[in-house]
């Protein structure tokens, strides 16, 4: 649908189906009833306010299985045994980040594993998230878009950009919140190496812009341009950084108290760049003294934070941890070596888990010039 996110609706829905097809949609499911011998009529409710991008519908030959008191996943049933190993830990996900957001208003919560075509990671439909089947890997790794999904049922769901200039506001408190609860469950370490990762794929993105291209920075001035054409990692990583800056400036636990208080505050409502300063501002002045307040203002520095295309300034966050530095020291000592032979600690590789890997192979592509095939092979 074509509406802007600052229209937020309530939907019900009557989907009709062949009796040996399955609809689900983000909504709850009211009732069901036979229409003829061959189809059959499913009705759905969502009660709470929603941007017109979060209705979505999905039918097939779908199963559904329960995950714990409230969560579940749906998907074809040769797949089922499979995404459920996988999934197993949904619900810690989730009571995880209700513990660092606050209250989850929507019920359930239901992952929907789609066939491979579907072009996305996941997409965070109320009630219904749909995910890629690229998550289901057998080692979880790629459980942490699940946890991003379900951080985006407060950041995106219930309090969510007006337009898609302000698309950040969705993306990095998500990503933010994800990675406080990546940290919870995995440790700080964890946390870090997705920062440092996303911190290179946001540098990528901004040298295929151009620093002098607005869209190079989280307030992308789109001008009657597809918003399609904006989209990069710079809204999901530029705008945890933004976040992650202003964290420094009250520390964690109270920053944390911020976060609830700006879903509070803007509940069930649409916001943009503007909004988030004034609750800011006025979060600050509630808790602070004067001079505090004047201080923390200040430095807030919304100007080059927004609207600059740049990178923050150097020495503003350190994303390095001891198991980074180890798989970028693994992938130097392999490159001089040059293809004679490996190191001695090669099979520290094996230990690594997936982010890590990645980071391996990152710092080889990023010396390029000195990999020969001698190497490679």
């Amino acid at each position: 649908m074509q509406d802007t996110p600052a229209n937020r609706v309530t939907y019900s829905a009557r989907v009709v189906t062949a009796n040996e097809l399955v609809p689900k949609m983000s909504a709850n499911e009211t009732g069901s009833l036979p229409l003829n011998d061959t189809h059959y009529i499913t009705s759905f409710y969502n009660q709470i306010p929603i941007p017109d991008y979060l209705l979505a519908i999905a039918v097939g030959d779908l199963e559904y299985r329960s995950l714990g008191r409230r969560v579940g996943v749906i998907t074809e049933p040769s797949q089922m045994e499979h995404v459920a190993t996988e999934l197993a830990e949904l619900e810690t996900l989730l009571d995880t980040t209700e513990a660092y957001i606050g209250d989850y208003i929507w019920g359930n919560y239901t992952i929907i594993v789609l066939p491979p075509s579907f072009p996305m990671g996941g997409m965070e439909n109320p009630l219904l998230t749909f995910a890629s089947p690229t998550i289901i890997v057998g080692d979880f790794s790629q459980v942490y878009v699940a946890t991003h999904e379900i951080a985006h049922s407060w950041t995106g769901n219930t309090v969510t950009c007006q337009n898609w200039e302000s698309f950040w506001l969705n993306e990095g408190f998500t990503v933010f919140i994800e990675r406080k609860v990546s940290g919870e469950l995995h440790g700080e370490d964890f946390a870090l190496v997705e920062a440092q990762l996303g911190n290179v794929s946001m540098w990528s993105d901004m040298q295929y812009y151009g620093l002098q291209d607005t869209y190079s920075s989280i307030h992308p001035v789109l001008a009657g341009d597809n918003p399609d054409n904006s989209f990069s990692e710079l809204p999901y990583e530029k705008g945890f950084q933004t976040l992650t800056y202003l964290e420094s400036l009250v520390g964690a636990d109270q920053f944390r108290q911020f976060l609830r208080f700006w879903v509070q505050e803007r509940f069930l409502t649409s916001v943009q760049y503007t909004d988030l300063i004034f609750t800011w501002g006025k979060w600050v002045e509630q808790n602070y003294e004067p001079l505090e307040v004047n201080d923390i203002l200040s430095k807030s520095n919304w100007n080059d934070w927004l609207f600059k295309s740049a990178l923050p300034p150097a020495g503003t966050f350190d994303f390095s941890t001891p198991k980074g530095t180890e798989a970028e020291e693994l992938a130097m000592a392999y490159i001089a070596l040059n293809g004679t032979g490996h190191p001695d600690n090669y099979l520290d590789y094996n230990s690594f888990y997936s982010n890590l890997k990645v980071i391996f192979y990152e710092t080889i592509a990023a010396h390029q010039d000195e990999v020969s095939i001698a190497l490679l092979t």
